[in-house]
């Protein structure tokens, strides 16, 4: 039997070999300027790594805290906004008629730092001053103010509040109209109780723990 002769590979030339070392270097090249460089460091001569948004990458990696990982904990809140309290917080709700030149204060009494949510709205203007009197006053006439319109007054005000003293804390309401109005009041909070000063003593309120 005769052995036939099996085709021969032959090798490529060196022309066709440096021609794709070329081809090949060309294209890492175009990957590293295009790509690499803008995302890693930053640096875009050909301004591709702008316009595909790489060099954001770079900026990213720059500010990144050398100590931080893919696996850290969440960041901690910054002081202030969260504050925890030992009992279940209040409220309160009261409706009020103030006849023509009737004036009314309604107070809380809250711990330093403690917190109120409330809404009072009326169906006339009330000339009116939020406020609030440490227990440990500097002197007997000592209160601070917070909120003050005895002008032209308003028919309502709605907001937040944290105490700064350790003290009583609320409005004083007066009617400045001919006319008599009437005022709803709402809060909800972590005071202790609350006083209404409408006449010669003060009278308690039964604000209720919330359920």
């Amino acid at each position: 039997m005769e052995v036939q002769d099996l085709p021969r590979n032959e090798a490529p030339s060196k022309t066709a070999i440096a021609r794709a070392t070329g081809i090949a270097l060309a294209i890492a090249l175009l990957i590293l300027f295009t790509a690499v460089l803008p995302a890693e460091y930053g640096i875009d001569p050909l301004k591709t790594g702008a316009a595909l948004h790489l060099t954001d990458l770079a900026r990213a990696n720059e500010t990144k805290p050398a100590s931080a990982s893919r696996t850290s904990a969440a960041p901690v809140a910054p002081a202030g906004v969260y504050t925890a309290q030992s009992k279940v917080y209040k409220v309160d709700t009261e409706d009020l008629t103030l006849f023509p030149g009737d004036g009314v204060e309604i107070k809380y009494h809250m711990q330093k730092g403690a917190g109120m949510v409330y809404a009072w709205k009326a169906n006339g203007k009330l000339r009116f001053e939020f406020h609030g009197e440490p227990d440990q006053k500097p002197n007997q006439d000592y209160y601070e103010s917070y909120e003050l319109d005895d002008k032209v007054g308003q028919d309502h005000s709605f907001g937040s509040f944290t105490a700064p003293t350790t003290g009583i804390h609320g409005w004083f309401w007066e009617n400045k109209t001919n006319q008599q109005v009437q005022m709803h009041l709402a809060t909800a909070g972590f005071y202790d109780g609350a006083k209404m000063y409408a006449g010669d003593a003060p009278e308690d309120l039964p604000v209720e723990d919330v359920k």
